[in-house]
C-alpha cells in the first residue's frame, strides 16, 4: 500500500509525469504476494499503463538490467514506497540496483514515522488486502482480511503485541491495493482461497473484477 500512497502524493505535488505503473515480476513465491492479474486491474482503474519487467536470481543483476531498460525508455525516474533501511543485504536497494544509471529514485516516504504512514494510508481512503503474511505475527483470519479504517486499529495493536513494523517493512505481511482516491473504479474480490507454508500465510485469488465506486 505504500506505492500506492507514494503514488498519491507524486501525482498531488505536480510535478513529475507518470508514465507507467512498473512491476518487477518474479516466478517464486512473492508473485503471491502481489498477484500481476490484480495489479492489472490497479493500472486499468488508475488510468496509467503497467509495464511488467521479469526478474530472477541473482535479483540485484536482473534488477539493474531491468531498470536499465526504463532507461532506454527514456524514463528519467522511479518512484518508490520504501521508508527505511531493512537490512545489509537489502540496503537502500532500489539505489543499489540503479547505480551508475541515469535514472532518479525518488522515495516520497523515506524516513518518516510508519505509525503515521499508516494511518495516512486509511485517512486518504486507501482500501487494502492483506495478501501474505508471516505466521510468527498472524493468524489465519489476517489472510484476506481488509485493511481499512476499522481494521487499522487491530493491527496497530498488534504490532505493539509482536514487537513488528505497523507498515509491514520488515516483511511482516504484504498486502494489494483495490480502492482509494486515485482509483477510478474499485476492484472488487469475489472468490479466494487461504493457504499457508510451513512460515507464511497467503491468499490465491481467483475471483476478481472492477466495480464502480458506488456500488
Amino acid at each position: 500500500m505504500e506505492s500506492a500512497v507514494s503514488l498519491n502524493r507524486i501525482l498531488k505535488e505536480g510535478k513529475h509525469e507518470v508514465e507507467y505503473l512498473v512491476a518487477f515480476v518474479a516466478e517464486t513465491w512473492p508473485a503471491n504476494c502481489h498477484p500481476v492479474p490484480i495489479m492489472e486491474l490497479q493500472s486499468k482503474s488508475i488510468g496509467i499503463p503497467l509495464l511488467k519487467l521479469p526478474v530472477k536470481e541473482p535479483f540485484e543483476k536482473t534488477y539493474h538490467e531491468a531498470c536499465a531498460k526504463l532507461v532506454e525508455m527514456g524514463i528519467e525516474g522511479i518512484v518508490t514506497g520504501d521508508i527505511y533501511v531493512v537490512d545489509e543485504l537489502h540496503g537502500r536497494w532500489m539505489d543499489k540496483v540503479t547505480k551508475g544509471l541515469d535514472l532518479k529514485v525518488i522515495m516520497p516516504l523515506w524516513e518518516e514515522d510508519t505509525t503515521k504512514v499508516l494511518d495516512e494510508e486509511v485517512s486518504s481512503g486507501f482500501k487494502s488486502v492483506f495478501t501474505c503474511l508471516v505466521k510468527k505475527c498472524f493468524t489465519e483470519e489476517w489472510a484476506g482480511r481488509e485493511l481499512n479504517m476499522n481494521s487499522v486499529k487491530d493491527l496497530k495493536a498488534l504490532a505493539k503485541e509482536k514487537g513488528m513494523d505497523p507498515c509491514g517493512e520488515n516483511g511482516e505481511y504484504h498486502t494489494m491495493t483495490i480502492d482509494g482516491p486515485i482509483f477510478k473504479e474499485k476492484i472488487e474480490i469475489g472468490l479466494f482461497t487461504k493457504k499457508q507454508t510451513d512460515t507464511r500465510l497467503y491468499i490465491e485469488i481467483s475471483k476478481f473484477c472492477l466495480k464502480p465506486k458506488n456500488s
